[in-house]
């Protein structure tokens, strides 16, 4: 593999940033915050139907936060930019770090057989282990937990990870590998979930509990957590820290409820790594921030978490380690970031190397094309964006 000017791309990048710069918030009135208005209202975005939080960082030039919609139609609570929301396989770039903070502390390796972590599972292929490296690129061929039936609960009314990982071994027989380890790039929620089961028994800790200490603490991301519990809303939130529910679009054209936390609503599939963690705009700009200025991974593991994988099949496959890679022209990076879709939550986190700029997306409307979003509101922020118009 030959991966030479992506990382050159990435080192560059890194280098260029290593130094916290501020950035200003943009005045109200300013062209920039009108034209993004006028995208939201573009989307049929109201201030009576379900919304999003927006946050887009230039560093060194402006930051944009914004809120537009409700995050309780019944409670009629606006969405802020303090609103928790769930931010689905966005979750995953997260797993994927604290499994990169452990590698790097020397408590595992990448290339570790998943069994020496979890024996329960299956040796699918006696003589070729799957290694954690293949859950983080998406190549184990371990089947999809979520089509599991008749899972045993150990809890009354819920479901969590140590269940289905049980589960493997019952089910076998009805579920064996998708396809040979390696073979070819399939997107599993599995790999993710195996994942924060790996960081527990390595680090003896609830996964929440992880990465509360060593990646959201750190970070300075003060109010996300992980729901892997009924009882995982934090205590003595914020006032302003409402959690959002999640929409669905129903008959009329109404808006259904689909997702939440309690005393909202009670889910019953709890499992984590895969998705789970709840957040806002303050706090994902803090992990922005941390992923810029090292604070969590080396530059180095950085750049091999934003290397493309090659599997069996001869193809290189642009997700690296937690990470979705959007290469540009002559190899170089053009972009990176992770969406996630859930319970009628659409999230969106994607880093635009070319023009080192960062646009966040949180919405609990069901079916919002975040992609179609960015592309539109990007166009806007190239045509009105400040330093342009020095």
């Amino acid at each position: 593999m030959r991966h030479s000017s992506i990382i050159l791309a990435i080192t560059c990048l890194f280098l260029l940033i290593c130094v916290p710069i501020k950035a200003d918030e943009l005045p109200a009135n300013s062209p920039l915050v009108r034209a993004i208005d006028a995208v939201i209202e573009q989307q049929h975005i109201s201030a009576d139907v379900p919304g999003l939080a927006l946050c887009v960082i230039q560093p060194g030039h402006w930051t944009f936060k914004k809120g537009y919609g409700l995050a309780n139609i019944a409670q009629q609570i606006p969405i802020t930019q303090h609103t928790l929301l769930e931010i689905a396989s966005v979750s995953k770039t997260f797993t994927a770090t604290a499994i990169l903070t452990l590698h790097e502390r020397g408590k595992l390796s990448i290339h570790d057989d998943i069994r020496k972590f979890i024996p329960e599972l299956p040796d699918y292929r006696p003589g070729h282990p799957i290694h954690i490296a293949d859950l983080l690129h998406h190549v184990s061929g371990i089947p999809s937990y979520l089509s599991f039936e008749n899972v045993p609960s150990a809890n009354q009314d819920f479901w969590i990870n140590a269940d289905y990982v049980k589960a493997f071994g019952t089910q076998l027989q009805e579920h064996p590998l998708d396809f040979q380890t390696g073979q070819k790039y399939e997107y599993n929620n599995t790999n993710y979930l195996l994942l924060a089961v790996i960081v527990e028994r390595v680090s003896r800790q609830f996964f929440g509990a992880f990465m509360r200490e060593h990646i959201f603490h750190p970070a300075g991301m003060k109010n996300t957590f992980v729901y892997e519990r009924p009882d995982a809303v934090p205590k003595g939130l914020p006032k302003n820290c409402h959690c959002a529910i999640g929409y669905e679009k129903g008959k009329k054209n109404t808006w259904r409820e689909t997702w939440g936390t309690r005393p909202d609503r009670q889910e019953t599939m709890l499992t984590v790594g895969d998705g789970a963690i709840w957040t806002n705009l303050e706090d994902m700009a803090h992990w922005d921030a941390a992923l810029r200025h090292h604070k969590l991974l080396k530059p180095e593991t950085m750049q091999l978490a934003l290397t493309p994988s090659k599997t069996r099949d001869d193809k290189t496959n642009n997700y690296g380690l937690g990470w979705s890679i959007y290469p540009g022209e002559n190899g170089k990076l053009n972009g990176f970031g992770h969406d996630g879709s859930w319970g009628g939550f659409n999230t969106s986190y994607y880093r635009y190397v070319a023009a080192n700029r960062t646009t966040i997306v949180l919405s609990n409307r069901g079916g919002f094309d975040t992609d179609k979003f960015w592309y539109a509101l990007n166009n806007a922020i190239e045509k009105h964006s400040p330093e342009n118009k020095k």
